[in-house]
């Protein structure tokens, strides 16, 4: 714990920085709004990462691409965080902090967006097997509903 503290010290510093409230002259109504706005986009953001975990952790057998749900997680609580720090420098000038969350954020941003693009063939892919078995499924369902009414024809003249 003692190394961490050390070592995250850094991040921490003040280095003669201002809160970020005084370039809004602290007037209450503007410090309020991005109070406000922040912790509804960083709420927002959390709960939309965990109901992508629980998606991926119910279903991780059967949906395909479940890392690329856990890459898009990872970048919106990174997004989360910038605003939670946001925050917290309207009172405490730790702008260090703030560009290194910045920094993973910017690292998880770019990574998801050089993978992403090489997907869509294959979720396009899997979209049109999906049509082509509902077209089946839907062509089964109506040989089947046919072989039912020549069963009871047949039934009927026995």
């Amino acid at each position: 714990m003692l190394v961490f503290s050390q070592w995250f010290q850094p991040f921490l510093a003040v280095n003669g920085f201002i809160p970020h409230g005084h370039c809004y002259l602290w007037k209450p109504s503007l410090v309020w709004l991005h109070l406000t706005s922040d912790s509804l986009i960083a709420l927002a953001y959390i709960a939309i990462s965990a109901t992508q975990a629980y998606l991926v952790y119910e279903t991780r057998r059967e949906i395909p691409f479940h890392w690329m749900f856990l890459a898009f997680g990872m970048f919106i609580v990174a997004c989360s965080s910038t605003h939670a720090v946001a925050i917290w420098k309207l009172w405490h000038p730790t702008y260090w902090l703030s560009v290194a969350l910045k920094v993973v954020t910017a690292i998880a941003s770019v990574s998801t967006a050089i993978v992403l693009p090489s997907l869509v063939p294959k979720v396009l892919a899997l979209v049109e097997t999906a049509k082509l078995s509902e077209k089946r499924r839907l062509h089964l369902e109506m040989a089947n509903r046919e072989l039912e009414t020549l069963y009871s024809q047949l039934k009927e003249l026995d």
